[in-house]
């Protein structure tokens, strides 16, 4: 829906301006959000409207403020629900622990309580255990077996009375409950562990993706993205590079077929698995009729052309639409200045696994364990330098960036050239090898920007207005430290800039910078009817005014 403005009093902070309606219904980041009912919901507070005023509307700092309280607020429920969970557990591990004494206490003496023929071999749970690798075994003959109904019993039809181990020696009641016990336990694990598929179980799950993807990029026109770098975008299968997609989908359809020798087959892990796919103008090669997505592809060639798919697994496949001049998504009309953003926008729509915490989702459980890193607060201690981080990410961004050498960071993709920082590389790319950077525009005020830095500072200070730093002497906000820090020195009155010539002192560098000219006699500013110079430029403006009439 397109944006309905107000004009009039912001209905959460009173302040004046033009702003969103709070009963329309806007898109943010691939979700829908009508702010009446979001403050509903969250605070029970419904806003008061009439047909004879103008009910004004809501501005960017309170929409802001209302979204974190709303995703607060879901991620206290979904704690009050990880609780519950865990307390349900404790009393299932404490009525284990109960079995555990009762069966020791009972000993050998316990034939009546539970008999051999009921031995907990006989309900063993498959759990996927993670075993230290061995070198593989040479086949043995297969030994005569009976079937599983005859092994509790003897030749002569009564009930064994005890349990063979292989080696021979016979199970006792005591190790026969601990076993139990270490089943259960193994059972009962915590709520913030994801499951991760082990040997066997895992590699099936694999080869089914591995055949959705093959019969995708069989029988239709989609075609797989290796990855994106300065260079272009890498092909799967052999390592040409095209700087726009279009060419790189007319390569792989030229050239390549199926998914053999291609880059994902080679990644054997199912929590890393995924594939980037191109389905720009998808179609099905059977019978040329026009997809909307994969989940539509993988349907019709199941149900109309009998195709072998699994759709009892997880889609591990993102898919890219590449049909207008700057990068989009084709699923929310996001759009992006960077092919990395796009690809992290993307989890938002594959949700295959979610963060139990804030609710993100993500194609593959790699993905999920390194954002589940951010929750993980604590004391983390540099190993270089003994410095601490409340987060391991941000000790890992300060090793990167900090201790890291420099050969390693920001590598050119044509030369290999290293640079210390990422805007020298992109000098050097722009410069060198006359690659055209992109530039980010401003969709509300269309101001153009040639870094993402600078454009991100735009966003939240001119448009957002986040002003999260606070003068604690008065009621002012400031968008930045630095700017907080230049006005506190009209509270403190301090003045530690000091003239070497004359000895005048000031409060900012910068105005002793600019008193520094006085006595250099650098006169900048020249009035183009006179001639006349003047070191600073309120002279010159005043010049202007005084004697020519004009106002600069």
């Amino acid at each position: 829906m397109e944006s309905i403005s107000n004009e009039g009093m912001c209905r959460c902070c009173a302040s004046e301006g033009t702003f969103k309606d709070f009963l329309t219904t806007y898109h943010w980041m691939g979700e829908e959000e009508i702010y009446a009912d979001m403050l509903r919901d969250c605070f029970a507070i419904t806003l008061y409207t009439s047909d004879d005023v103008n009910n004004g509307g809501i501005c960017e700092v309170c929409i802001t403020q209302l979204r974190n309280a709303c995703n607060f607020k879901r991620q206290v429920q979904q704690t009050e629900e990880q609780f519950k969970k865990r307390v349900q557990n404790s009393v299932l591990k404490s009525s284990v622990i109960k079995l555990e004494m009762a069966g020791v206490d009972d000993g050998e003496h316990s034939d009546t309580n539970l008999s051999d023929e009921f031995s907990v071999t006989e309900f063993e749970v498959p759990i996927k255990e993670e075993k230290v690798e061995e070198k593989p075994k040479k086949r043995q003959a297969a030994k005569p077996s009976t079937s599983r109904a005859k092994k509790a019993k003897t030749e002569d039809g009564e009930p064994s009375a005890k349990r063979r181990q292989p080696d021979g020696k016979a199970k006792t009641k005591g190790e026969t409950v601990k076993r139990l016990t270490k089943l259960t336990k193994r059972i009962v694990k915590s709520e913030n562990e994801v499951e991760i598929p082990k040997g066997r179980q895992g590699s099936i799950e694999l080869s089914r993706h591995l055949i959705n993807v093959r019969e995708i990029l069989t029988w239709s026109n989609a075609t797989p993205i290796r990855s994106h770098t300065d260079i272009g975008y890498l092909c799967c299968y052999c390592d040409d590079y095209y700087q726009e997609p279009a060419d790189l989908k007319q390569h792989t359809l030229e050239n390549h077929e199926g998914i053999n020798n291609s880059s994902f087959t080679k990644r054997r892990d199912l929590n890393a698995f995924y594939v980037k796919v191109d389905i720009t103008g998808l179609q099905c090669r059977l019978c040329d009729d026009d997809i909307e997505s994969i989940d539509h592809l993988i349907v019709h060639l199941k149900d109309v052309h009998k195709k072998r798919l699994f759709t009892d697994i997880k889609n591990h496949l993102i898919a890219f639409k590449f049909e207008t001049e700057t990068l989009q998504c084709f699923v929310c009309s996001t759009k992006f200045n960077r092919f990395k953003g796009l690809l992290e926008h993307m989890n938002l729509h594959c949700r295959n696994f979610i963060c139990n915490v804030c609710d993100a989702g993500f194609v593959n459980r790699k993905r999920l364990f390194v954002h589940q890193e951010k929750h993980k607060t604590g004391i983390f201690q540099c190993e270089v330098c003994s410095e601490e981080f409340s987060t391991l990410p941000k000790k890992k961004l300060h090793i990167k960036s900090i201790h890291k050498p420099v050969k390693f960071r920001n590598k050119c993709g044509y030369c290999n050239e290293t640079f210390k920082d990422y805007h020298q590389k992109l000098k050097h790319l722009t410069v060198v090898h006359q690659v055209e950077q992109n530039a980010y525009k401003c969709d509300a005020c269309d101001r153009i920007y040639r870094s993402r830095k600078s454009f991100r500072v735009h966003i939240q200070r001119d448009h957002l207005l986040q002003r999260p730093h606070h003068c604690t002497e008065c009621d002012k906000n400031f968008y930045s430290g630095s700017a907080l820090k230049c006005h506190m020195l009209k509270h403190t009155g301090v003045r530690e800039f000091q003239c070497d010539v004359c000895l005048k002192s000031y409060g900012r560098k910068s105005t002793l910078r600019d008193h520094m000219r006085i006595h250099s006699d650098d006169r900048r500013f020249k009035c183009e009817h006179c001639g006349q110079a003047f070191v600073q430029k309120c002279s010159w403006r005043g010049h202007m005014r005084a004697k020519h009439g004009e106002e600069v």
